[in-house]
């Protein structure tokens, strides 16, 4: 009896290696498990080293497992072995887009584009990676690529498009879009944050803050758009109402930029003690951010801290050297506080070679004309703006 039961294990143990290639892979492909599907895909790619099947099917099953550099691997294998063929590239960037690698995920789409150029769902793809990476424009002439007939499109992919069209400031877009989401019936809080969006950039500044209203009402916990709508009362000249929902906004996430933002209200209220706070806690927030520093050290010198202004400024420097603004308000101190004309120009100078542009700012009280009283009036002062 044991020896007619070695002998059908040993039959079957021949039975089971002697499986073929194709026998291996159409099991693999029936399998539904993952795991198990590795396990018969890598008995094919020992068997058959340039088996591209195999590979690609394996890097899928990685994919759905999550192990995304193993995906990785076999993808590359899959492309050295399939240099011409356009869906490899276009999978392979598709792991890269799941492991956070954008860069690398637009050659491979690009790449893909370029070896079939009619495939719509290729420009789809590198429009969602051009996003992710910030660059609004080409990410939306892809999206256009990618259908003809906005009309068509699902109400999730027109609301992915509009911030897209808002970033590249291609407006009539954005309102093709709005229009066609409309239509539909939209209602969201994202809707009236675009459609106040737009009202805004055509200076209708009633219509942009009712649209604002809306989308607070609609998501009455969300700080965005708080901070759109007081973007807008600011704009108007409401600072009250600015004030009101910065402030909001802030008790529902306080952010540096925000504090930074509310500062320049009170900034514009003649509230320096209220300014200084709120550029304190950015600079706090976000203690590498050069504009802030730069906000703070205006308000220290509005106060006659002078030499805390100075600090503030070069240290705006430090962490910005090709930001005019910090030098133009240091030559202001030096003048102000220590009437040093040597000093003063040259940090003139440098503001000057990193692109100032706003120089009757020098000669109005209201802005920073007070940093350079009396010497703003003199030929030697005017002629440096105006060679």
């Amino acid at each position: 009896m044991r020896y007619f039961l070695l002998l059908f294990c040993m039959s079957w143990a021949i039975s089971a290696g002697a499986q073929t290639t194709a026998e291996l892979f159409n099991n693999a492909k029936q399998e539904a498990d993952p795991a198990k599907q590795i396990k018969l895909l890598s008995r094919v790619v020992a068997k058959s080293p340039r088996h591209v099947g195999a590979y690609h099917r394996r890097a899928d099953a990685y994919m759905a497992q999550h192990k995304y550099p193993q995906a990785i691997k076999d993808y590359n294998r899959v492309v050295s072995l399939r240099p011409k063929d356009p869906f490899r590239y276009y999978a392979r960037g598709l792991a890269y887009t799941r492991m956070n690698e954008p860069a690398f995920a637009l050659t491979d789409f690009s790449k893909a584009i370029s070896l079939k150029p009619t495939y719509s769902d290729f420009y789809l793809e590198r429009a969602r990676v051009y996003n992710s990476l910030g660059k609004f424009g080409p990410a939306l002439d892809d999206y256009k690529t990618y259908t003809q007939n906005w009309k068509t499109l699902s109400s999730p992919l027109l609301r992915e498009m509009v911030p897209v069209a808002l970033a590249s400031y291609r407006f009539d877009d954005a309102q093709i879009l709005l229009t066609a989401l409309q239509k539909r019936g939209e209602d969201s809080a994202s809707f009236y944050s675009w459609k106040g969006r737009l009202l805004q950039n055509a200076s209708k500044l009633d219509e942009a803050l009712a649209a604002y209203s809306k989308a607070v009402n609609r998501a009455p916990k969300d700080p965005q758009y708080y901070r759109m709508r007081g973007n807008a009362y600011k704009e108007l000249g409401d600072f009250e109402a600015a004030l009101e929902d910065f402030t909001y906004s802030l008790e529902l996430e306080p952010e540096a930029y925000w504090f930074n933002r509310r500062g320049l209200v009170y900034e514009e209220m003649q509230q320096f003690k209220n300014a200084l706070a709120d550029y304190d806690k950015a600079v706090t927030l976000d203690p590498k951010w050069a504009i802030a520093y730069n906000n703070r050290g205006y308000i220290k010198a509005r106060l006659k801290d002078f030499t805390g202004a100075k600090e503030d400024f070069e240290t705006a420097i430090k962490l910005d050297a090709n930001a005019p603004t910090p030098y133009i308000n240091l030559a202001g101190v030096y003048w102000t506080a220590k009437k040093d004309r040597k000093k003063m120009y040259e940090n003139l100078r440098k503001a000057l070679q990193h692109n100032f542009k706003n120089t009757d700012s020098l000669y109005d009280d209201a802005q920073k004309g007070w940093l350079f009283k009396s010497i703003n009036k003199t030929a030697e002062f005017r002629s440096l703006f105006y060679k």
